[in-house]
């Protein structure tokens, strides 16, 4: 089984890659999906539902959530990691290591592309969006970054 993680600080083009995997007919299990699927279910908001649904469940709530969906697969692409936890809760119950890749963009251009793309959690000022990189990254984005396979 070969299971490539996508990571990368919000509006760095995660969404881009997964797309372009999907048009190449690779299955895609896009996580911020199902932490968005369980904020509605809980009734809390988007923006704090990652670090709520992840402290409640743990650091593995969220892949232990898509493993079901991975197992059908012989390939598949997961979208939206954000600690190594994630990476090793996969790595755990497939008996697999993950391919990570980590995409990169400029943090003028990310600002603009959440601005545009409108979802209610995104960052309205520069302020909330850099308050919003350094929260990802102290919640385990960094050893990601530090341990990615590939960077784009």
């Amino acid at each position: 089984m070969l299971v490539i993680v996508i990571t990368g600080l919000p509006g760095s083009g995660k969404t881009i890659a997964s797309d372009m995997a999907r048009e190449m007919g690779l299955p895609v299990i896009t996580m911020g999906d199902v932490i968005r699927e369980e904020a509605s279910r809980e009734g809390i908001s988007p923006s704090k539902a990652s670090i709520v649904l992840r402290l409640r469940g743990g650091t593995r709530f969220v892949a232990d959530r898509i493993l079901q969906k991975i197992l059908m697969s012989d390939v598949v692409v997961i979208d939206g990691a954000r600690s190594i936890r994630e990476i090793e809760a996969i790595e755990d119950a497939l008996s697999t290591k993950v391919v990570l890749v980590y995409i990169v963009a400029p943090w003028r251009q990310r600002f603009e592309r959440l601005l545009s793309r409108g979802r209610p959690d995104d960052p309205k000022a520069i302020e909330d969006f850099l308050m919003r990189d350094l929260r990802e990254l102290r919640y385990g984005l960094g050893d990601l970054i530090a341990r990615a396979d590939y960077i784009l």
